[in-house]
């Protein structure tokens, strides 16, 4: 059991017999030592066989522990891996307990399949104890059902074993936000799970292209006549969320779209006209700050800066800080919630004069949720010339360009009461900020993307103040 490029059980008869022959991307995943590990891809790509002979293999070489295989419900359970449990086990040595949903091992060792289609599934699962937790199509599974049920991932100390969760799943479902930023892009935040260490995290791309033993031509049919996103789940194996409100692309065949991994801030911060935009929190909700880079019909968000608990003074005195950082002389405008001019009566001045008063000048713009929509959806869909969306975002990295306005906007939703306006949601605020500017005055303003250079000799002379022979009729020159 202990090579994973092939597995050979030998029968009661003597003859050896092939249990399972993973190919090169299934061996990855039964090699890999993270702690949290997804295999994410395209239907057909034979992810579920690859998650439950990665259980066979643990439980064959770890004597009595338990383990557990989750997926949404019991029917879904018995159209998988329950189909053929019976006789796997017979053919490792085991036996399956149907009543008890559960797997046993030569070893002592026990598979316990399960589901959580409702709440108290899940807590029901609580008090258990496992070396390993098998997830399928963790996207269909309530995120806050997964991170309850990985508590239950625990071993007593002393026994030397190391603690796994593997989870696979096709890029498309309830939780398929969380799960491209917990495993994929790795784009958490410290505020929202102190405990998060992007190394305990990863994934592996498995696509139809990469199993030898399905006959893609013939599979790629069944999928005529489905959706767009839909095809992409399904067929490319790449994030869709049918709920998003806004059309987000980052890339855009092969090349980037909306989000730029590379920028030359102090280029563009010289040759732009830069706007702020700022949106008012405390806590939970924060405080957010976004720059925008002018460029004629063009607009880059560069730069965000987040506040949790701040006063105004100090967001105002770091607001300042950036921009000296940046290299930024002249800001033409930060656009606001107009709430921000408002007398609460805790304090004399409002919180835009507290702001003006600590050198911070702010514009209100104006708060209306289908306005929100409707300016971030025209700026993103929008071409200034092929390729080229008339907003696009800077995500240089974790704590470089803008990786909050990024994470935000593919979260946002309609609101389903008024199905023009963008719901309320936790992580709007730098959306919000981000529209304040889109339908302020600032951003209709028109300039020239590119200004021509006129060499001093190309510029028109004035007028010559004497009669010059040749430049004048002098006999008609008056």
């Amino acid at each position: 059991m202990s090579n994973p490029s092939k597995i050979i059980i030998t029968s009661p008869s003597g003859e050896d017999i092939v249990f399972w022959a993973p190919f090169p991307k299934q061996v990855q995943f039964h090699e890999s030592e993270v702690s949290n590990l997804l295999a994410r891809g395209s239907r057909g790509s034979g992810k579920s066989d690859l998650l439950r002979n990665d259980a066979h293999m643990r439980a064959m070489s770890v004597p009595d522990t338990n383990f557990i295989l989750i997926r949404k419900t019991l029917k879904q359970l018995q159209q998988s891996h329950l189909l053929n449990i019976h006789k796997e086990m017979k053919q490792l040595g085991g036996w399956y307990h149907g009543t008890n949903f559960c797997a046993h091992y030569p070893t002592g060792s026990r598979l316990f399949f399960s589901y959580v289609g409702h709440e108290a599934d899940a807590l029901n699962l609580l008090s258990a104890e496992f070396l390993a937790a098998y997830y399928d199509e963790l996207s269909t599974i309530p995120w806050d059902y997964f991170m309850k049920l990985s508590a239950s991932v625990r071993m007593k100390k002393g026994r030397g074993f190391k603690t796994v969760i593997r989870g696979a799943t096709n890029p498309f479902g309830e939780s398929a936000g969380d799960i491209e930023r917990y495993f994929v892009l790795k784009d958490v935040d410290p505020e929202e799970d102190p405990e998060y260490d992007s190394r305990d995290w990863g994934y592996i791309q498995i696509n139809m292209e990469d199993n030898p033993y399905i006959d893609i031509e013939d599979y790629r049919k069944r999928f005529a006549g489905l959706a767009p996103h839909l095809r992409k789940a399904w067929l490319e194996g790449e994030f869709s969320d049918e709920e998003a409100l806004f059309g987000f692309v980052p890339n855009r065949a092969g090349r980037p779209f909306h989000v730029l991994h590379e920028l030359d801030i102090e280029r563009v911060v010289k040759n732009a006209t830069i706007y702020r935009a700022f949106d008012w929190g405390w806590s939970p909700d924060p405080s957010y700050c976004v720059w925008i880079a002018h460029l004629g019909n063009r607009f880059i968000a560069f730069h965000e800066k987040v506040w949790y608990k701040t006063i105004i003074p100090d967001i105002a005195a770091d607001i300042l800080a950036e921009d000296e950082k940046l290299g930024i002389k002249r800001v033409s405008g930060t656009y606001c919630d107009p709430t921000l001019d408002i007398h609460t009566g805790a304090e004399i001045r409002t919180n835009r004069e507290l702001l003006e008063a600590h050198g911070v000048p702010v514009e209100p713009s104006i708060n209306n949720r289908e306005l929100f929509a409707s300016a971030v959806h025209t700026a993103l869909a929008e071409e200034v010339e092929p390729g080229v969306p008339r907003l696009q975002i800077y995500h240089g990295g974790r704590f470089e360009g803008c990786p909050y306005l990024v994470k935000a906007l593919p979260l946002q939703r309609f609101d389903p009461k008024r199905s023009l306006s963008m719901a309320n949601h936790k992580h709007d605020h730098p959306v919000v900020a981000l529209a304040y500017f889109l339908i302020s005055q600032g951003s209709h303003e028109k300039r020239p993307m590119i200004q021509r250079i006129i060499k001093p000799w190309m510029r028109p002379k004035r007028p010559a103040t004497t009669n010059v022979l040749g430049h004048y009729n002098v006999r008609n020159h008056r």
